[in-house]
């Protein structure tokens, strides 16, 4: 009868009927199981009015998921004797064996009670419910003695029920935009909804939202958004767990696409479905949120604090504060004075006692929002707001937040206003564009504070420095904002930046400098990732696109703000040093003057002759040093710092090869904590199949390869260093036991190279198939002439570096160089070689066959 009920209730579904419907249905289908098992045992005569079968929970509001608990309550009057326990066990057994997923207590009224004065999960629970079979007296009874006020009064009610909100929205980083939402617990989910009823319930006495409408708490179009709001996550909790065949309240990857389809979502230009789906989700949960906020706010007042003292005091002639929250002193405020719209967030800008905005005149502003025109957006005034805004002392973060949620902003900035909700289906991005735009301009204001000295030291110098900061603040939210345009999003967002500035009337130096920044926000991480950063040639291209060293604080500071915006994993230590390297040798290249670059053999003769009078030091001449060097590659002394060739020098001096491989490990820690990464230093004779096995060793180590640097010397000795980190993005740590492991398991795959195991055979991550892409891969000429440079852009997988390594030597190609990269699901790894004979790849075939086996092998991994 269930599994008939089920696949009707799946076909209504797929057919577009009613949600509210299909979930009354499938209770009244359970309902009809149950009472069915019910009466089909023995009760005693008088049961009736000693039991009932009570409904509880969401089963007792008759909204009921394919797979949703499904909670009973078994209801005496007394404890239960002989005559009923038998078959209580038996009623409960054969629910269980129906394969619903049950929650059953069995309490007298009393003991119901008791629990629900001590647990408010278990009084909530209680206040929805209906009777199933059995005397509906005994329910009504406890319905009765629940509401006398003793239990949970009131105001302790809706006090902790707040508190519990509040919390579930932390473990939600308070964002209603998480990359795989929980549709029932997200901020702006069911629970949201769920807890306006209870409040409502326990207040007012009925949990209707048409009754908060004539109780003047919601406005008709309030209800409007609320109900359907509701109804459309109804309908994807319906669509999860038909598709999951169990209980799924998280909107997964693999999910997301297939509702999307189910529910008629097509890929169009620039937007595919599942984007399409995930921004109506998100809009959904926006406008939820921002009714259920207003609602519980108006509660406050009206629960709480409505006999409360007063505490008023005046701003102008337009707002007031009362009891810490902004209020305006008219209805017709914003349609006196449109640009009060603006100047609101302004006042609380300036000041930080200002708590809030009266949930009324949260309201007066939703309701103006057709003000926002052509005409309000090019007023003198109005823009001068904002850029007030953007300068002021406090909060900036949460006006902005603010403007956000009660739509102001998206209507003031319409280009703002496409890219709410819009998601950017990858594992590199976790946010939605316009929750990653305020993270952005929330690190830049972190980097302010002195707190953000030691843990992003260069960015709090650098923001410290400016002397505009408002400017970065325009290009933090100008930055992505060409997301989903179908076009290339830094160009899209440049040419917007310069028509916010034109309009804000800035002057041609400002907008020039954000127009910039918008273009070229993505250039600083791409070099420090993809290039040689240790060539001089390098620092001076990327100096003379900079300019000047106060673009380049901007530049610095806005990189650093959106990686850590985009994806907390991006941020770790070896990235930061990177991006602190690359910065601090543009700003000398800045300071010297852009005319009087560094040569690259006057930087190797540097070098050599720094390491040589540090040697000295420690008991090594020049002569024993460059026998230890024994002529390596330039590439030795502009990528390893001196005080990295002078301890390598000595480990090598004391080494004998003939006792094997010499292992290395050293944690290298940068200007602060969390920079830094874990050197593993290789000195061994050349082998074929070197980079593979020591890459292949390290993935079985579980450790994190972010960079390599390969240098051979003039009779093949190695010099090899693999910079790594831990789960966490940070260096080992000094722990003897693990550098021993490390030691032992790569001396061990490199003593016979030819030999090794092979690329570990792992299962590919749920989470990462889902985002399969086709490889990309491209072989180019180093602007120094010495190697060739081979990017790799392809979906993530265990041993995707072994596999590499494999490769190069199928093809006798000679790793010099490696940058190594993972940006969620991708990974964009660069790797500088040369053929057999040292030198770089001019022939286009042999390019072409290498770009396409690399291209075939990672790709039927995946699809494998």
């Amino acid at each position: 009868m269930l599994a008939d009920a089920d696949a009707a209730l799946e076909r209504r579904f797929d057919a577009g009927a009613d949600i509210y419907d299909l979930l009354r249905d499938r209770a009244q289908a359970v309902d009809a199981a149950l009472t069915r098992v019910w009466h089909s045992l023995p009760w005693p005569e008088d049961a009736d009015a000693r039991i009932s079968l009570v409904a509880v929970g969401g089963y007792g509001r008759a909204e009921l998921h394919p797979h949703s608990d499904v909670d009973l309550l078994i209801l005496t009057v007394d404890e239960p004797d002989a005559e009923l326990t038998p078959s209580i066990e038996r009623f409960l057994t054969m629910v269980w064996d129906l394969n619903l997923q049950v929650g059953h207590s069995v309490r007298p009224i009393t003991e119901c009670l008791r629990l629900a004065r001590e647990d408010l999960t278990i009084a909530t629970t209680l206040i929805e419910s209906r009777t199933l079979t059995g005397s509906d007296d005994l329910r009504q009874e406890l319905t009765r003695l629940l509401d006398e006020g003793d239990i949970w009064p009131s105001k302790e009610f809706f006090s902790a029920k707040c508190r519990e909100q509040e919390a579930r929205h932390r473990r939600f980083e308070n964002v209603e935009y998480n990359l795989e939402p929980n549709v029932k617990q997200s901020p702006g989910g069911l629970r949201d909804t769920q807890t306006v009823r209870w409040i409502t319930r326990r207040h007012f006495g009925t949990d209707d939202f048409a009754h908060l409408v004539a109780l003047g708490f919601l406005t008709a179009e309030e209800h409007e958004l609320l109900s359907d709001g509701q109804r459309f996550l109804w309908r994807v909790r319906f669509g999860l767990h038909v598709r999951a065949g169990r209980c799924e309240d998280r909107l997964l990857f693999d999910h997301q696409r297939a509702l999307a389809e189910r529910f008629g979502y097509r890929d169009r230009e620039g937007k595919l479905a599942v984007e399409q789906f995930m921004q109506d989700y998100y809009r959904t949960v926006l406008a939820v949120r921002g009714v259920s906020d207003v609602l519980l706010q108006l509660f406050d007042e009206e629960i709480l604090n409505k006999d409360a003292e007063e505490r008023i005091e005046p701003i102008n002639e337009r707002f007031h504060v009362r009891n810490d929250y902004i209020e305006a002193l008219s209805s017709r405020v914003f349609e006196d004075d449109p640009a009060a719209l603006l100047e609101i967030f302004v006042l609380m800008s300036n000041n930080e006692t200002i708590q809030g905005v009266r949930a009324g005149t949260i309201r007066l502003i939703r309701d103006s929002l057709h003000l926002i025109d052509d005409a309000f957006r090019n007023d003198v005034g109005v823009t001068h707001y904002f850029m007030d805004l953007l300068r002021a002392p406090y909060n900036l973060v949460s006006q902005l937040t603010r403007m956000r949620r009660y739509g102001v902003l998206g209507a003031y900035l319409p280009e703002y206003g496409r890219v709410v909700g819009q998601m950017q289906y990858d594992l590199f991005h976790i946010y939605t564009v316009d929750a990653h735009t305020m993270q952005v301009i929330r690190n830049m204001r972190r980097f302010r504070y002195e707190s953000a000295r030691e843990s992003f030291p260069v960015a709090h110098d650098c923001v410290s420095r400016l002397p505009k900061v408002e400017l970065l603040y325009v290009a933090g939210l100008y930055h992505d904002i060409g997301k989903g345009s179908g076009a290339d999003h830094s160009t899209v967002g440049a040419l917007r930046a310069r028509e916010f500035c034109r309009r804000h009337r800035l002057s041609s130096n400002d907008s020039e400098l954000v127009a910039w920044l918008v273009r070229d926000h993505l250039v600083m991480s791409s070099i420090a990732q993809r290039s040689d950063i240790s060539d001089p040639k390098v620092i001076q291209d990327f100096a003379r696109r900079v300019k000047t060293t106060a673009r380049l604080d901007y530049l610095y500071a806005l990189t650093v703000a959106d990686i850590n915006a985009t994806n907390p994993t991006l941020w770790n230590s070896w990235r930061a040093t990177l991006l602190r390297q690359l910065y601090m040798e543009a700003r000398a290249a800045l300071q010297r003057g852009l005319d009087t670059p560094i040569e690259r053999a006057q930087r190797v003769r540097d070098t050599v002759d720094a390491s040589v009078a540090a040697l000295k030091d420690i008991g090594i001449d020049r002569k024993r040093a460059l026998e230890t060097w024994d002529n390596p590659d330039d590439g030795y002394f502009l990528q390893q710092s001196v005080e990295d060739i002078v301890w390598q020098t000595r480990v090598v001096a004391a080494h004998r090869l003939d006792e094997g491989p010499l292992v290395f490990v050293r944690n290298v820690t940068g200007q602060v904590q969390t920079e830094g990464a874990t050197q593993i230093f290789l000195y061994t004779q050349d082998q074929a199949n070197l980079f593979a096995a020591t890459v292949a060793a390290l993935d079985q180590l579980g450790l994190s390869i972010h960079g390599a640097r390969i240098h051979t010397s003039e009779s093949g000795l190695c010099f090899n260093t693999y910079l790594v980190l831990d789960e966490n993005g940070l260096p080992l740590g000094e722990n003897a036991a693990r550098f021993a492991q490390i030691r032992d398991t790569l001396a061990n795959a490199v003593s016979d190279a030819s030999s090794f195991p092979g690329v570990l055979r792992r299962r590919v991550p749920r989470a990462l198939k889902q985002f399969a892409s086709a490889t990309e891969v491209s072989v180019t000429d180093d602007p120094s002439g010495d190697y060739s440079v081979l990017r790799v852009l392809a979906a993530d997988r265990p041993g995707l570096l072994a596999r590499l390594g494999a490769i190069f030597l199928e093809f006798d190609l000679n790793v010099m160089n490696a940058n190594i990269t993972t940006l969620g699901e991708r990974v964009e790894d660069v790797f500088f070689i040369t053929d057999h004979k040292g030198e770089r790849l001019d022939d286009p075939e042999l390019i072409a066959r290498i770009e396409a086996t690399i291209c075939e092998r990672l790709d039927s991994v995946v699809s494998g």
